[in-house]
């Protein structure tokens, strides 16, 4: 999995920057969505299905008494 960058905003960030901040990348993936919408479902199935066969198997009839 791709790791989270950490970002660190500057404590003096007036409201309405942050607010056109937040739009601003709000539209960018928006607009990323619309265009890479396929290939990025295929990345996010790849992401999540990279873990070992080993740990994706559970063997639900194993009888065991309850």
């Amino acid at each position: 999995m791709i790791p989270t960058p950490v970002f660190h905003l500057p404590d003096d960030l007036p409201p309405e920057a942050a607010l056109a901040l937040f739009d601003l990348l709000s539209a960018l993936t928006d607009a990323l969505w619309q265009h890479y919408e396929t290939e990025l479902v295929e990345l996010i199935m790849d992401d999540l299905n990279a873990y070992p066969a080993a740990q994706q198997a559970f063997d639900f009839n194993d009888d065991l008494p309850f």
